[in-house]
């Protein structure tokens, strides 16, 4: 992305803030956050710089908003210097890493395992941010490994991993693939169990959501799908998207930087995203992420249609989420009791 593609939309971004906030009625600062998306992010590391020092100078000036960034990374670039560079402008970042899997899922451009080079990575990050998220991508070919993996990253000190599994035209899912996967996750709910009592803390990401979405009663998809809601995504070429999954995807496109955001598009786009008619009398229903058009069009190729896959894994999580919950949640354990209670 050009420079000046970036600035542009951070541009419109700040007269969007200037126009919805009133500090007057909103005295609290409303909280922006910039992401950054590859391909590999720091690919484009002085771009970044370049893209953050404006973005600060321009919408961190504003009294009544915060700004922070976000970066997900495979960790091959990663050097101090710019893990200096994040804690001073409020970077997160998060690692890609697939654990056991590593070698088997993720080589570099000549064909190379990078295992022991994310590893490398991954102790120079936490030793500057303690509280890195690893993003983790379950292959179906390689789902025997997960469990050890949720092991070797809290040995190594991670105290939060969020994984999916994989989905798209480059991956099959067996009923056995699923199967094994099944009895990892129910190894690794046992693990969560273990590490979560007392003055343990460690995060699952995927079962802390479904847990402190149901204590607060709180839909799962207006929590984690922001399709055209509240997050825009912009292309190199500064077109906008309304979520990563649909950037170059034919009949996507809601604006750009040149434009402006196209309502009548996002509107006839939100009239296309409706409730699956098979989820419709689902006792789970308000607990799974059936509505959430990047998951359902990267599986079916349709915003309102579920695959097989991402329901019985919603089942899944959902279940063992409860099983977990049933032995966490009481008067003894008042780190995780207050963690999930904290709105």
């Amino acid at each position: 992305m050009p420079v000046e593609t970036a600035k542009k939309a951070l541009d419109l971004l700040r007269a969007e803030i200037l126009t919805v906030v009133d500090p007057a009625e909103s005295p609290e600062q409303q909280r922006i956050q910039v992401s950054f998306y590859g391909g590999e992010p720091l690919l484009a590391r002085k771009t970044i710089e370049q893209i953050v020092a404006y973005a600060n100078e321009t919408i961190g000036g504003l009294p009544e908003v915060s700004i922070c960034y976000e970066i997900t990374t495979n960790g091959l670039l990663l050097d101090q210097n710019f893990l200096d560079f994040a804690r001073k402008n409020k970077i997160l970042l998060a690692l890609s890493h697939d654990g056991e899997a590593q070698d088997l899922t993720r080589v570099d451009r000549g064909g190379n395992k990078t295992r022991s080079r994310i590893d490398e990575k991954l102790k120079m990050l936490l030793s500057t941010f303690p509280e890195t998220v690893v993003m983790m991508t379950v292959h179906p070919d390689h789902t025997d490994t997960f469990s050890e993996s949720i092991r070797f990253f809290h040995e190594a000190g991670v105290k939060s991993v969020s994984f999916v599994p994989a989905h798209g035209e480059r991956v099959s899912w067996t009923d056995e693939n699923f199967s094994v996967f099944t009895r990892e996750l129910e190894k690794a709910k046992d693990l969560y169990v273990q590490w979560n009592q007392g003055k343990e803390l460690f995060r699952l990401v995927p079962f802390e959501n479904k847990i402190r979405n149901y204590i607060h009663q709180r839909n799962a998809d207006n929590r984690m799908c922001h399709f055209s809601c509240g997050k825009t995504m912009v292309d190199v070429d500064g077109r906008y998207y309304p979520c990563s999954h649909f950037i170059g995807r034919e009949g996507f496109c809601t604006g750009s930087v040149e434009e402006g955001k196209n309502t009548s598009v996002i509107e006839s786009l939100e009239t296309k995203r409706v409730e699956p008619g098979t989820c419709r009398d689902c006792a789970l229903r308000a607990r799974c992420r059936h509505t959430c058009a990047c998951a359902n069009h990267g599986h079916t190729g349709d915003m309102s249609s579920v695959s097989a896959l991402q329901c019985e894994y919603e089942k899944l999580i959902i279940r063992l989420a409860d099983e977990a919950a049933e032995e966490l949640i009481n008067e003894t354990n008042k780190r995780f009791v207050g963690r999930m209670y904290k709105d």
